[in-house]
């Protein structure tokens, strides 16, 4: 036999070393994709559960506690202004649910019947906006 051409063979643990007549070969064995990625497979499904039990805790608990608020609906109708009637007065009585304060409603007011000013004067009309819980159609 031709020595130059044979091929030795040596095994070690998972390792196979092959010589042949140029080189050392080094092969490894592989281990399988379900043995390498097992731990980080299983962690990771572990872990999506985990996070899902705790949101769906969350959520219930928070969507059990929260009351019902009656639904409100925007108006509006005109009103006439009497003595002494003043836009802060008529905007604390009237202010509707989506303004925040007094002032933002008086805007709101202003927008509403075009007044540049907060002057207003008796037996003039002003359309106020106001909230109601009852549809009317």
């Amino acid at each position: 036999m031709n020595r130059e051409n044979r091929n030795t063979t040596a095994r070690k643990a998972d390792t196979q070393y092959i010589r042949d007549k140029k080189a050392v070969q080094v092969k490894k064995k592989k281990t399988s994709v379900l043995y390498r990625g097992g731990f980080s497979v299983a962690a990771g499904v572990l872990l999506i559960a985990v996070c899902c039990f705790f949101f769906n805790t969350f959520f219930v608990s928070a969507h059990g506690n929260q009351a019902e608020e009656p639904v409100s609906f925007t108006y509006y109708k005109s009103i006439v202004i009497q003595p002494g009637d003043t836009l802060w007065d008529i905007a604390e009585e009237n202010m509707t649910s989506d303004c925040q304060s007094v002032e933002q409603y008086i805007d709101t007011l202003k927008t509403l019947n075009s007044l540049e000013s907060d002057e207003i004067h008796a037996g003039e009309s002003l359309m106020i906006a106001y909230n109601d819980t009852e549809f009317l159609p």
